[in-house]
């Protein structure tokens, strides 16, 4: 990170984004704290090593100690921010996606039912009845009260019928172009006639219906959304306006819904939906960001911190994408956390497998460059501070030295917890940010499956309550001229409501009337005798309807699909004349949703190798947007995800097809009635991958340092002792004499000798002098291994030179009596280059014994073996 975009908070250099906001991050105030106390005990150590006369040097350590504590806090505090951003960015976008998504539909919905005949056959009825005189009425014995009444009644009734399916209306309101009413749904309303321009403008607008959202005298409520559409004489756009038509929209009881599915029991997120200038149309808390507030919009930047009330949030404000074309009123989601609040720990907890966080750590996918070099630096850190502490007890005789390697060594303990605590939090705040993602995108777009089936379930019931298809089906015989009619009133449906490929119309008997698509028409005179048809056909009340299952069907060209189902009854509703079948597109339609619900990058973009998917409970793919589970196939998935509670889902991380992926998953529960309280049971559960790296089963994750800890000094008592340096190789613990032992060195300066056998890694300068560099991990029968960072070289004295061990760690230099040593005879092979072996304090298996090499020994050894 660039200088100019740091600045200095408590002598810790962290990016400007953070400076307002950092104190509010507990976790992170708390590793600050820690941290600078250690900083100012290592400031302490320097100078004491550099006073001490012992040539301890801590000043490296003191500054790499330093950066990494800068690096570490930004990063934490970036990550932080990051994952609160994104969070309050998500439910922003959703509330106004969500919304605009179900609205969409009702532009549909007023465009359809304008042209409802029954709602022209009123009009008609009701004009003519006007017309007629006082002498006319009484000679044709009419009360033009009750023949009014009565008519209104009718329409009404079946204003109530439509409202009883699509639940989304409160009220439905028919009025003549003079502005008077005709008929309301709601028998309560005193309103006559209305002085709302939307009546003009319905008339007389180029456009197919009007919307609008404020207060109209159309309703009593403060503020209504309504849909207004001209109703005419035909369906042909040009023939003369007979009313206005108002659809009016449960917005109220539509946004709590939303909220509702948005929020959690402990999220201190306020969401609100606001009007194109920025007020406050709908709010998750009224008591806190009221109805009719002008907010401070964050449209550009990722986040904003915007003041309200007296108080401190994190904001972001999102317009909507638009759906199909349709992005409604201009308004937008805007989401506001208290800036105390923000950065609680929440969500799930992130405790996964070490193998897996490796293989995630070492991926670019999910960390960056930045994160990964921490721990690095922190093991060059450790590294490099058990070196000094190492080498320090190899020389220092004396107890001062010796006392302060013990506090160099003791802060360097405390150093190592306090990192791997912040960098443990670093890691789970990464991980918990996108197994929380991961859950609520599949949580959304199994709820807009929900929400989308919802209007299926409402089509297939209302339009067959269509009169003209009543009167055709209860004829005794129908001519070709009633089914090119039905056929054309399909197809004008079906333009108006495009997730269909076709709608077809069918008797009692199951034979095909007429369809919506050209494409179909060979279909007419064929006979279904699918189950769901003769369920449909059993069906005695409107307000049911049917569901094939999903399977294919030459009705959607053999692919698998849903088709929804609703019986025609006579007019009556007496019998049973047959029924509609309408078929959802289900392959654009359903990728569509799981498009929608998958995470997005900066610039909009579907990272790669996300995808979503739609299966049941049996683990059958309905869809997804991965080429690889076509709809049909198996989702080999464990199989407690699909036995999840309907409105239940989670996330985890899983190995799949060679990768590991965060998976969420969230089980249907329905909308409004749809699967709720209609006794249509079919659940579904939305799943959506993101990969987090790749499985490579040759990955190395290290040594394995376990912890040998000796500590015997306490044995001694007077007796003769020896002082061992023990180090690491492999799975092994070894040893030698220290009196042997120079000092351990980092691997710098290496030089590869032509021609050397595979134990000599090539030679160093050490103090002017080449030095060979062993490996003998064949010798131990230990896997090979590159030299690295984290190697250790221990510069070893033989009788005629000086050579390196490679090494992969440093471990204690203990004092082992001598009743704890014994000579390796008959008790280990390979006796010439073993010293000796310490046993162990107890009997216990899961000790280790510590062997002493003898560098002479070994030396010879390697040279026979060449």
């Amino acid at each position: 990170m660039h200088q100019n975009d740091l600045i200095t908070y408590k002598d810790v250099q962290i990016p400007k984004q953070l400076g307002s906001i950092i104190t509010h991050m507990t976790s992170l105030e708390d590793y600050r704290e820690e941290l600078r106390i250690l900083a100012s005990q290592w400031d302490l150590l320097t100078i004491l090593g550099q006073i001490s006369g012992t040539g301890t040097n801590m000043s490296g350590t003191r500054e790499g100690f330093k950066h990494l504590t800068n690096e570490l806090l930004s990063q934490l505090g970036l990550e932080n921010l990051k994952k609160a951003s994104q969070e309050i960015s998500s439910k922003a976008q959703v509330a106004v996606d969500i919304v605009i998504r179900n609205l969409f539909e009702r532009t549909a919905d007023i465009g359809f039912l304008a042209t409802d005949k029954d709602i022209r056959t009123f009009i008609t009825k009701l004009q003519e009845l006007e017309l007629l005189t006082q002498d006319e009425c009484t000679d044709l014995n009419i009360n033009k009260t009750q023949a009014r009444e009565k008519l209104r009644s009718g329409i009404t009734s079946r204003f109530e019928e439509y409202t009883s399916k699509y639940s989304v209306y409160y009220d439905i309101i028919l009025l003549d172009p003079d502005w008077n009413v005709l008929a309301q749904m709601d028998r309560n309303s005193k309103l006559t006639k209305s002085n709302d321009p939307v009546i003009k403008e319905s008339l007389t607008t180029q456009d197919d219906y009007v919307e609008f959202y404020r207060k109209t005298d159309l309703t009593d409520r403060e503020k209504s959304l309504v849909y207004a559409y001209r109703v005419t004489e035909t369906n042909d756009p040009k023939s003369s306006p007979m009313g206005v038509l108002c659809l009016c929209f449960r917005f109220n009881n539509e946004m709590d819904g939303i909220f509702e599915n948005l929020s959690s029991s402990n999220d201190w997120s306020i969401i609100t939906l606001l009007d194109n200038e920025g007020s406050v149309i709908a709010s998750s808390c009224h008591c806190q960001i009221p109805i009719g507030m002008k907010m401070e919009m964050v449209l550009e930047d990722k986040f904003g911190i915007v003041k309200f009330a007296g108080r401190l949030y994190l904001a972001k404000t999102c317009s909507t994408n638009g759906y199909q074309g349709f992005f409604g009123l201009g308004w937008h989601g805007h989401v506001m956390m208290p800036i105390e609040h923000a950065f609680d720990a929440s969500g799930l907890s992130a405790k996964i497998d070490p193998e897996i966080l490796h293989s995630v750590m070492e991926d670019p996918k999910l960390f960056s460059k930045e994160l990964r070099n921490i721990p690095i630096q922190a093991d060059i850190i450790q590294s490099e501070l058990e070196r000094t502490v190492w080498n320090g007890n190899i020389t220092g005789n004396d107890p001062k030295s010796k006392i302060l390697l013990w506090n160099i060594s003791d802060a360097g303990a405390k150093t190592k917890k306090v990192f791997e605590e912040s960098i443990g939090n670093l890691h789970e705040t990464v991980i918990t940010s996108v197994l929380n993602n991961v859950w609520f995108w599949a949580a959304l777009s199994v709820d807009i499956m929900d929400r989308n089936l919802y209007e299926r379930a409402n089509d297939c019931r209302w339009w067959a309550l269509t009169s003209d298809f009543r009167d055709i089906l209860a004829q005794q015989h129908i001519t070709p001229e009633d089914k090119q009619k039905m056929s054309e009133i399909l197809k004008y449906i079906n333009n108006l409501y495009t997730v269909y490929t076709n709608l077809f119309i069918y008797d009692k008997s199951g034979q095909i009337l007429a369809v919506s698509s050209d494409m179909d028409e060979h279909l007419i005179g064929t006979h279904i005798s699918a189950t769901w048809i003769r369920e449909t056909l059993a069906l005695k009340d409107s307000q049911k309807y049917s569901v094939s299952p999903f399977e294919q069907t030459e009705l959607y060209n053999n692919k698998h699909t849903y088709i929804y189902g609703a019986a025609i009854s006579s007019l009556d509703s007496s019998n049973v004349l047959g029924g509609i079948g309408i078929v959802f597109d289900s392959e654009p339609e359903f990728a569509a949703m799981l498009e929608d619900s998958l995470p997005r990058d900066e610039n909009g973009n579907i990272p790669d190798g996300c995808f979503g998917v739609f299966a049941d409970r049996h683990k059958h793919v309905i869809s997804s947007t991965s080429e690889d589970l076509p709809a049909g196939s198996i989702l080999d998935l464990p199989t407690d995800i699909f036995s999840t509670p309907n409105g239940e889902g989670n996330s985890r991380i899983i190995s799949y097809q060679g990768a590991y992926y965060a998976i969420g998953f969230q089980a249907s529960s329905g909308y409004r009635e749809y699967k709720m309280c209609d006794n249509y049971s079919n659940d579904v559960l939305g799943l959506v991958f993101v990969p987090l790296a790749e499985i490579n089963e040759n990955m190395n994750s290290g040594t394995k340092k376990r912890n040998y800890n000796i500590d015997i000094r306490s044995d001694i008592k007077g007796g003769d002792c020896i002082e061992v340096a023990t180090f690491y190789i492999g799975n092994r613990w070894l040893g030698i004499r220290t009196e042997h032992i120079v000092e351990a060195v980092q691997p710098s300066g290496l030089t590869v000798i032509p021609g050397s056998c595979d134990f000599v890694k090539g030679q160093m300068i050490y103090n002017n002098t080449p030095t060979v560099l062993l490996d003998i991990r064949s010798i131990l029968d230990e896997e090979e291994c590159e030299i690295s960072k984290e190697t250790q070289i221990v510069i070893t004295k033989t009788e005629k030179m000086l050579i390196g061990l490679v090494v992969d760690g440093l471990g204690a230099i203990p004092e082992i009596p001598n009743n704890r040593v014994e000579q390796p005879d008959h008790i280990i092979e390979n006796t010439r280059y073993t010293d000796c072996i310490v046993k162990p304090q107890t009997k216990s298996e899961n000790q280790d014994i510590l062997v002493v090499l003898h560098p002479d020994g070994l030396l010879d050894c390697i040279k026979d073996m060449i």
